[in-house]
């Protein structure tokens, strides 16, 4: 058995299906969230129960567009992402991950498409110098964009390894949010799509009466965050092995949930955008 299935299978309890057991010491887990608050949401419960995992993220939370921006407040860009990355390392000192094991890659929120390839890159160097067992992060679901370019990146970078001959990650994903029948779903996957036809065996995470009260301290060390975030459940977290996608597909029929909240980009722009980081990084493996 290689070791990207090994590591899968100690995150599974055979009796119960949850995440526990003493072989999670020896699983060295990193989550790529599209923002600061995305880990909270998806993965409080693994980043508690996986003594060695670390956070990377893939922008700064700061749109250019302040109206885009869930806080108030009269703040530079520049401050206002400072702000999210404090809170991020508040709410992840909860669960016993301190600054040194968190990473920002540095893209712009609502952005990240653009600088795809880029971070993709800075991506495979965190994954080279870590060697992590397994890559957290999010599906292509159409929810947010940075989510799904979140999921796009870590194919990418993946793909790299892999091209290169080299140990590979077990690439899982957490629950976000998206557009189904016109309504905002969360904490749950989207249904089988034209872009991703094989849907993959969840693993749920019953959240304990302790780590729902940690998860709800989590969430309120995101003042910036208040608004959106007390729409998301505490639990239960849910986690699968990243299907096959297909990135130059829409995630499902019918508006994006970014389309319908009316944000800059198109689902149909960014998946040309999408398409172009893909034929580059096989442009770049042949090379």
């Amino acid at each position: 058995m290689n070791r990207a299935n090994s590591a899968w299978t100690k995150l599974i309890d055979p009796d119960n299906g949850l995440l526990s057991g003493t072989a999670l010491r020896s699983v060295h887990a990193v989550v790529l969230a599209a923002h600061p608050d995305d880990e909270t949401i998806g993965a409080s419960a693994a980043l508690g129960r996986l003594p060695n995992a670390g956070v990377v993220f893939l922008t700064d939370g700061a749109p250019r567009d302040k109206r885009l921006w869930s806080a108030g407040g009269d703040y530079s860009r520049e401050e206002y992402a400072r702000i999210r990355r404090c809170e991020a390392e508040s709410a992840l000192e909860l669960v016993g991950i301190h600054p040194e094991r968190i990473r920002f890659l540095g893209g712009v929120d609502q952005e990240s498409v653009f600088e795809s390839r880029g971070l993709a890159e800075s991506l495979l160097g965190l994954l080279c110098e870590g060697e992590p067992d397994v890559l957290i992060t999010h599906p292509y679901e159409g929810g947010h964009p940075d989510h799904d370019s979140a999921a796009l990146v870590a194919s990418l970078a993946v793909s790299i390894l892999t091209d290169k001959g080299l140990t590979t990650p077990e690439l899982l994903e957490m629950t976000s949010y998206h557009a189904r029948d016109g309504k905002c779903f969360m904490g749950e996957f989207l249904p089988e799509s034209p872009a991703q036809p094989a849907n993959s065996e969840e693993l749920i995470i019953h959240l304990s009466p302790e780590e729902a009260t940690r998860k709800n301290r989590m969430m309120d060390c995101y003042q910036s965050q208040t608004s959106p975030l007390q729409n998301f459940p505490l639990g239960p977290e849910r986690l699968r092995v990243t299907p096959e996608y297909d990135f130059t597909k829409p995630p499902h029929q019918g508006m994006l949930w970014y389309e319908v909240m009316g944000w800059p980009i198109t689902g149909e722009r960014w998946r040309e955008l999408a398409a172009q980081a893909i034929t580059g990084r096989r442009e770049s493996a042949c090379a």
